[in-house]
């Protein structure tokens, strides 16, 4: 090789390594990402194992929703976004809806009991249909044989939050204890309920739908 063939190589080179500053604009002027609210669902039943009653939650994953859109838990796997297999479970159960508060930037959710039949308790204060009651930063959610411990860590975002399943070895309430109502549930149409006073020993069983009553084979 000449002395003029190496010049060139060298060159060229030189040229692929040069900084190029409209990288670094293009890199500055990109949005920040922001973090997302995450509500951590540790989930148990008594008979998880035998049953497989949580057949058809992903665990570990996390799964993106917009904050305009309600989520919806059942037992009916085509009309719910989270969906449990047993037929104590109505086939809509209850459904959480993201919301902002005037004082909070932050994004809040409020968690409502849909199902027209039996109840729910969430930290220990029972709902009955259509009431909602604002989800605090931990809720031990109850229906059924069901225990759902929801953690939320919060985030930036105000367009979208995430949904995280975990299986829970043990039931949650021996975690977080005897729970205190956490509040006066408040039905759809926004007046305070005057069922707030009803024992937190409610029975979460409560009867079942005609369908509910057949066996899955």
């Amino acid at each position: 090789m000449t002395l003029e063939s190496d010049l060139e190589e060298y060159c060229s080179i030189a040229k692929q390594e040069v900084f190029n500053p409209g990288e670094m604009a293009s890199f500055e002027d990109a949005e920040t990402e922001e973090t997302l609210t995450c509500l951590r669902i540790q989930v148990y039943h008594p008979h998880q194992s035998a049953k497989d009653v949580f057949r058809h939650l992903q665990f570990h994953r996390k799964l993106r929703h917009r904050a305009e859109d309600t989520v919806l838990f059942g037992r009916d796997a085509k009309a719910c976004d989270v969906s449990f297999y047993d037929t104590r479970v109505s086939r809509s159960q209850f459904a959480l809806q993201a919301f902002r508060a005037f004082e909070r930037s932050e994004l809040c959710f409020e968690i409502k009991h849909v199902s027209k039949r039996g109840s729910m308790a969430v930290n220990g204060l029972p709902l009955q249909h259509l009431h909602k009651v604002e989800l605090p930063e931990k809720a031990l959610v109850r229906f059924s044989d069901f225990q759902l411990l929801i953690l939320k860590e919060p985030g930036e975002s105000r367009d979208s939050f995430e949904i995280v399943f975990e299986p829970c070895a043990a039931p949650p309430c021996q975690e977080v204890g005897e729970v205190v109502p956490c509040g006066s549930p408040v039905v759809d149409s926004g007046f305070h309920s005057q069922e707030c006073a009803v024992s937190a020993s409610v029975s979460l069983r409560g009867p079942l739908e005609n369908d509910e009553r057949m066996l899955i084979k």
